[in-house]
C-alpha cells in the first residue's frame, strides 16, 4: 500500500502534464472570425494592458504598469491614438503609486512615437513624457518638475 499511493500520484501528475500536448488535435477547425472593428478606412486597436517597466535615473527599479491604449490604424499603415497608464513602484523606492500618464501616440504599425504629461506620486511632481513604442517593447523618458518649478530628468 505504501508504494501504490506515490505511484498513483506520479501517474496522475504525468497524465495531467501530458493533457495539453493533445490540445487542438482532432475535430474540425473553428470557423474563421471577422473582427468587427476592421473597416475599409482602417482598424481600431483598443485594449487594456499590464506590464513591468524598468526605471533608470532618479529611481532605479521595477514598476508594475496598468494601462489602456486606444489607437486607430489607417489602411495605409498610419497609426494614431492615446494611452493612459498608472504605475505602481515595486523596487528602488518605497512601494506605492508611481506615475499617472496620459500620452498621445502617432506613427506606423511597427513603431509609434509618444508624447504626454502626467503626475509622479512618488516625487509629488508633474511630468512631461516622450517615448517610442514597438511590438512588445516600449521606451521613454520622464521630465519631472519640482514643486518649486525647477526640473529634473528621470
Amino acid at each position: 500500500m505504501n508504494r501504490i499511493v506515490p505511484s498513483l500520484a506520479f501517474a496522475l501528475a504525468a497524465w495531467a502534464i501530458a493533457l495539453p500536448a493533445h490540445a487542438g488535435k482532432g475535430g474540425p477547425q473553428p470557423p474563421a472570425t471577422v473582427d468587427p472593428t476592421i473597416t475599409k478606412s482602417g482598424r481600431n486597436d483598443n485594449r487594456l494592458y499590464v506590464g513591468i517597466n524598468w526605471n533608470f535615473g532618479v529611481r532605479n527599479g521595477a514598476t508594475a504598469v496598468v494601462g489602456y491604449r486606444g489607437a486607430k490604424g489607417a489602411a495605409g499603415g498610419h497609426v494614431n491614438g492615446f494611452k493612459t497608464e498608472l504605475s505602481y513602484v515595486l523596487s528602488g523606492a518605497p512601494m506605492g503609486f508611481g506615475e499617472l500618464r496620459v500620452k498621445y501616440l502617432n506613427g506606423s504599425r511597427s513603431v509609434q512615437g509618444e508624447a504626454g504629461a502626467g503626475y509622479s506620486f512618488a516625487h509629488q511632481a508633474f511630468l512631461l513624457n516622450g517615448g517610442v513604442q514597438g511590438p512588445y517593447i516600449n521606451g521613454g523618458v520622464d521630465y519631472l518638475f519640482d514643486k518649486a518649478g525647477s526640473a529634473r530628468s528621470a
